[in-house]
């Protein structure tokens, strides 16, 4: 299906070309999570007026990436538990319905290139256990996956919430890679090849399912991956102050 180029592809304006390298940042937590943006700093960064900054912090808002609190001006999101839980469930819900629609859709010469990208993904699995190489390549062929449902405001929502997914992602830590970036590694392994063989066969409430199961599974790695950020960045307890003797 031929893609429909939107006025925002053709000629990108002042603030989206902002909101987009403030993305960048963002996801990459080179701008860190709670900070805030200063209008002024940001005009000055890009040599722009503040209006076009105002406006891709519009953007930015629209996505979730930050918050606009009237009379003090926008931050980043923080790290939040029960956000990080919500985004994880939209993603197995609409990962699951372009699963189900890609089922329907694919053509086998699709078919044939889903399974040659999963030699790809349970190769990567199986030389490494790095979980940032593991998410890229999935998400690679989750993409694939996307685009050939045939769902374009499905595959609209679904690129918001792996945005968020990505930002989220930076909580895991080299050790707890290499403590249990190889088990989530081998579970998805498995589940993927399922879900590409559900597709495949055109067994629409089996792929949905199974994507749902793969997308939980990095669920559950994040939740433990966030308990030990947490762990780490917690604040500690103010003391008692100790009574001074009479």
């Amino acid at each position: 299906m031929a893609e429909t180029k939107t006025e925002e592809d053709s000629a990108p304006t002042q603030d989206r070309v902002i909101a987009r390298l403030l993305t960048d940042d963002i996801v990459a937590w080179r701008i860190p999570p709670g900070s805030w943006l200063r209008e002024r700093e940001i005009a000055t960064r890009f040599g722009v007026s503040h209006a076009p900054v105002r406006e891709a912090f519009r953007h930015l808002a629209r996505v979730g990436l930050v918050k606009v609190v009237p009379w003090r001006g926008t931050h980043v999101i923080d790290i939040d538990e029960h956000a990080a839980n919500e985004v994880y469930e939209l993603w197995k819900s609409l990962f699951g319905v372009v699963c189900r629609l890609a089922a329907a859709a694919m053509t086998d010469r699709d078919g044939r290139e889903l399974m040659h990208r999963l030699v790809e993904y349970k190769d990567v699995t199986t030389r490494t256990g790095n979980t940032f190489e593991h998410i890229e390549v999935s998400n690679r062929i989750g993409r694939f996956i996307a685009k050939r449902s045939n769902a374009p405001l499905a595959l609209e929502l679904l690129d918001r919430v792996a945005l968020l997914a990505r930002w989220q992602h930076n909580v895991y830590t080299d050790s707890y890679i290499d403590s249990h970036g190889s088990e989530a590694g081998k579970r998805s392994a498995v589940l993927y090849e399922a879900l590409c063989r559900h597709i495949v066969a055109r067994d629409g409430d089996a792929a949905d399912a199974a994507a749902r199961s793969l997308i939980g599974v990095t669920q559950d790695s994040f939740g433990q991956a966030l308990d030990e950020y947490k762990a780490r960045h917690a604040k500690p307890k103010p003391g008692r102050r100790r009574a001074r003797a009479s």
